[in-house]
């Protein structure tokens, strides 16, 4: 029997990233408490990803949020996270 695999599941497009833009290295520092957490659905991971973007000034699809001072001075540091600025809504 053979089973399907899921297109979102092969991650060759990302060959040649960067570490840090590389999804296959995103929980390389997480606790493993915290992924059996989420894998069980202990809470909802996407909400938690939403409300980080959120903090940031950016919606899903990394367009700015607020005023015009921010979205330029965020989607500037959006491709690095350690400088990106956290924005309360």
């Amino acid at each position: 029997m053979t089973t399907k695999k899921n297109p979102k599941q092969d991650l060759k497009k990302f060959d040649g990233r960067q570490d840090e833009l590389d999804p296959r290295y995103i929980f390389s520092l997480t606790y493993t408490q915290l992924l059996v957490e989420a894998l069980n659905g202990e809470f909802d991971i996407e909400y938690m990803i939403r409300k980080e973007l959120a903090n940031r000034g950016l919606d899903k699809e990394a367009n700015g949020l607020g005023s015009t001072k921010q979205r330029s001075c965020t989607k500037s540091k959006m491709n690095n996270p350690i400088h990106a600025n956290k924005i309360r809504l």
